[in-house]
């Protein structure tokens, strides 16, 4: 299942407005495979930003938490409770608090809608906080619950709503390590690799760090588990980030069979902050020479100045044409090394930076290539290179009234040519002229791009509507499109 941070701070949303509450919500989806699948609450109300009265003993502050989760609308289940702080000794010493619950929730689309207020101080305006949940989890394929960081963990005594696997687990609710944070502990679970696998069959867990901009693993962070098939495989490990530099990463956990091939990964984006900072030693600046050598093969130094466009600006797009079209070996590589420098800031590496996108352009290349032209030109290699691989990629070659489409979901992009940051993304591509595997963008909802509510007559073959608010075809038998686009999987 999909991992939705609700929450961030420091590039994380947060549970706050005009309200007095300050507090931290994250949520994740879990299955039982001989029950239900369940949704899990997680909430970290900071003391300080409540009001807090006089009890015995000091001072309490008590929050009124609200949570409505509907399908179709209609209310399918809910809660209502007050949430009580600690007892504190004096208004310097304010402790923030935690709270978890579990809503059993069978496959299906939810609303969940959060309310905070503050108990003691109901002159304030109440918070409302909505989002969509979608739940899936099949029974012929491996799947798997959310990731859910750690702030602890410790071996169950008694049983309670944070007891998972024989633990109890503290929920770290934000995204962000600030630098006094040097251990990134966390849970996971998988689910029917006995049923995809075989019964008494060996994998194993790899799980590492590794770097958004360019996959980037820093050394000594990475660890791996073996286990045996089972209906329910639990995971939870921890990382020694106490030598990580500020940046942004992912954890990235992937499970694989006897033959080493990967038969699920999942990614988690979170932000370091820390004082370790890595200069290039005694050089600011790398030569020509360094990235080329004697190369002056000038078509070639042309595809390595365009297939910079998908992380381009405005700006470098044109400036890119021009170098094309002159094809001046000398200017072309001065300008994809000036390309790279500036992007390297102070402690990056501008050659290893070059090389790294590069890498991704060859996958692109051999990937998404559209007859004769390359892959970097095409719509889904454009986007691979402009957003980042997709969490989720959905590929229909073949499915009944159908072009071939492809569904591709971002949990978390940074558009690399405009450097803003969006939160759980989509695209759909269709292919209508099947023989070329050539795809086209026909929708997606990331700011700049092609955006058309009336995507699925694009998918369709046989169906059109001439209403333009109409945007979805009559029932085909067959068609998942709207499935997969609401659960890309």
């Amino acid at each position: 299942m999909k991992k939705h941070v609700l929450i961030f701070v420091f590039g994380l949303f947060f549970l706050q407005s005009q309200a007095s509450v300050t507090a931290y919500f994250n949520y994740g989806v879990f299955n039982v495979p001989s029950g239900s699948p369940f949704i899990e609450t997680y909430l970290t109300v900071i003391g300080n930003s409540i009001k807090h009265l006089s009890v015995s003993g000091g001072l309490q502050g008590s929050v009124n938490v609200k949570v409505v989760i509907t399908k179709n609308g209609e209310l399918y289940t809910g809660d209502n409770y007050n949430l009580m702080g600690p007892v504190d000794k004096d208004t310097l010493n304010i402790s923030s608090f935690i709270d978890n619950h579990r809503y059993a929730l069978p496959n299906g689309a939810y609303t969940i809608e959060i309310t905070l207020a503050d108990n003691n101080d109901l002159s304030q305006k109440k918070f409302t906080y909505k989002e969509n949940v979608t739940i899936n989890y099949a029974k012929n394929e491996i799947t798997c619950s959310t990731i859910q960081p750690l702030e602890s963990f410790a071996k169950t005594v008694n049983q309670s709503s944070i007891s998972k696997s024989g633990y109890d687990l503290i929920p770290y609710n934000v995204n962000y390590f600030p630098n006094n944070l040097n251990k990134f502990a966390f849970y996971f679970e998988a689910y029917g690799t006995d049923t995809i696998l075989g019964k008494g069959q060996g994998f194993v867990y790899a799980y590492h760090i590794e770097r958004k901009e360019d996959m980037f693993r820093p050394e000594g962070m990475s660890g791996y588990k073996k286990q045996m098939t089972s209906k329910v495989n639990p995971l939870l490990a921890q990382i020694d980030i106490s030598k990580l530099e500020s940046g942004n990463y992912y954890l990235v956990i992937e499970l694989k069979d006897k033959n080493n091939k990967v038969q699920l990964e999942k990614k988690w984006f979170f932000q370091r902050s820390s004082k370790i900072i890595k200069v290039l030693e005694k050089k600011e600046k790398r030569s020509v020479y360094e990235f080329f050598g004697e190369y002056n093969n000038a078509d070639t130094l042309k595809m390595f100045v365009e297939c910079l466009w998908p992380i381009s600006t405005s700006m470098e797009r044109d400036y890119q044409i021009n170098q094309a079209v002159k094809k001046d070996p000398a200017l072309m590589k001065n300008y994809i090394v000036s390309f790279w420098e500036g992007r390297s800031g102070d402690s990056l590496d501008p050659l290893a930076l070059w090389l790294a996108y590069y890498d991704k352009v060859k996958i692109v290349n051999k990937t998404f290539k559209c007859g004769k032209q390359k892959g970097f030109y095409t719509d889904r290699g454009r986007m691979y290179l402009q957003y980042g691989k997709p969490d989720q990629r959905v590929m229909q070659p073949s499915e009944p009234y159908s072009y071939p489409y492809e569904i591709w979901q971002w949990y978390r992009v940074n558009d690399k040519a405009t450097g803003m940051f969006y939160t759980n993304k989509k695209a759909v591509f269709v292919n209508k002229k099947i023989a070329d595997d050539c795809y086209q963008v026909v929708h997606s909802d990331i700011k700049g791009e092609l955006y058309n509510d009336r995507w699925r007559y694009e998918i369709t073959k046989r169906e059109t509507n001439a209403n333009p608010d109409a945007t979805q075809p009559g029932s085909q038998q067959g068609n998942q499109a709207n499935d997969f686009f609401n659960n890309p999987h």
